[in-house]
């Protein structure tokens, strides 16, 4: 995963005031939630509790110059009810589909989120979706 764009994207969904005001700060950018994270809001945990977004990158390929950097994202919105997490997927949706900013030239839905309810031992929800990222780093 190319750290830079790491960065560059968690700071550019941070700054979807639509997206915040469900999942505050809790975008994570990893193949796996924190320890302790629960979609449940608990004031005492906050900063690991309620509503959130998981980007895993997928993978992706290196521009024919190698400086374009195309890479795409299995994206699960998580909350803990199922009308919670759908809005924060079609927040996440409306907010970033289709935008560009600084060095991330492109961000695509490539396929809209679908209700997961696979977790039956912990009740959480989550929709997953997909995403294509280009960006420029030279």
């Amino acid at each position: 995963m190319n750290a830079d764009l790491v960065t560059t994207l968690r700071t550019l969904v941070l700054s979807l005031p639509s997206v915040v005001a469900v999942a505050g700060s809790r975008i994570f950018m990893s193949a796996d939630l924190p320890a302790g994270y629960d979609p449940r809001a608990v004031a005492a945990t906050g900063a690991l509790t309620g509503p959130a977004i998981l980007f895993s990158d997928r993978g992706g390929r290196v521009g024919p110059t190698s400086v374009i950097v195309e890479t795409t994202y299995q994206v699960r919105c998580y909350a803990a009810d199922a009308v919670t997490a759908g809005d924060l997927d079609a927040r996440l949706f409306t907010a970033l589909h289709d935008r560009a900013r600084g060095r991330i030239r492109a961000v695509r839905c490539t396929t809209t989120g679908q209700h997961v309810s696979d977790y039956p031992q912990t009740g959480w929800h989550l929709f997953l979706s997909s995403w294509q990222v280009t960006a420029v780093f030279a």
